[in-house]
């Protein structure tokens, strides 16, 4: 199995680091390559962020790029003799990963390819108390970075979000023109014991999600060859 962490390189706010989605999901990567004893890959540190365009220092990639990068990737992990790879999701502007990895398993069938956003289960936990809809610089997001690298927090520009933003609109906007407070949530509440029980969950619930999807393709193939 080879484990390919996808990050992002985007405005976190006044008091999150550019790179904070790379950091989580790369920490992640690494812990759950470890329990599967999986080799994880480099985390690709551009996707789809163009939603955060016109503040200084983010990068992106469009969809179809993204596709052809990972498209590559596939390719060579297959050609070493990998048979399985895994993408692990750290950012939810990437919404085209579904429809790479169904055009990677019609193309590819003897490399079976799984996508996964792992913070997707943070909402199961009793971690945080009313949490955003949709998280960016959050609490959830501080507190991973407060437990990981705490120097690249900036304590003194917390602040929270009063308005609860319509995420459909980044489709058609960048964040900057839907609110001048460019994150989400109340990372004011973020603490590092919250970021390091938030991870511990997180790995725990996406290797025994990978384990059963895993399974279960694997049953399916078999019962149908």
């Amino acid at each position: 199995m080879a484990i390919l962490p996808i990050g992002a390189t985007e405005q976190h706010g006044p008091h999150l680091p550019l790179a904070t989605d790379n950091l989580i999901i790369e920490h992640i990567a690494q812990q759950v390559a470890k329990k599967l004893r999986a080799y994880c890959l480099p985390t690709l540190p551009f996707s789809v962020s163009h939603m955060h365009r016109g503040q200084c220092g983010t990068i992106w990639l469009r969809n179809d790029t993204l596709a052809q990068v990972i498209r590559d990737v596939a390719l060579s992990v297959r050609h070493e003799g990998f048979t399985q790879l895994v993408i692990l999701n750290g950012h939810g502007g990437n919404l085209n990963l579904v429809s790479v990895v169904q055009d990677l398993n019609l193309d590819f069938p003897d490399l079976l390819t799984l996508v996964i956003k792992p913070t997707d289960v943070i909402a199961e936990s009793d971690i945080f108390k009313n949490p955003p809809a949709w998280r960016h610089a959050d609490e959830f997001e501080t507190s991973c970075i407060l437990h990981l690298q705490p120097e690249l927090v900036r304590v003194k520009k917390l602040r929270d979000q009063p308005a609860a933003l319509d995420r459909e609109l980044l489709r058609y906007m960048p964040f900057k023109k839907i609110s001048p407070l460019t994150f989400m949530g109340r990372p004011t509440q973020a603490t590092a014991d919250k970021g390091r029980r938030a991870l511990e969950f997180i790995v725990e619930r996406t290797v025994a999600s990978l384990r059963a999807n895993l399974q279960k393709v694997t049953q399916a193939r078999r019962s149908r060859s």
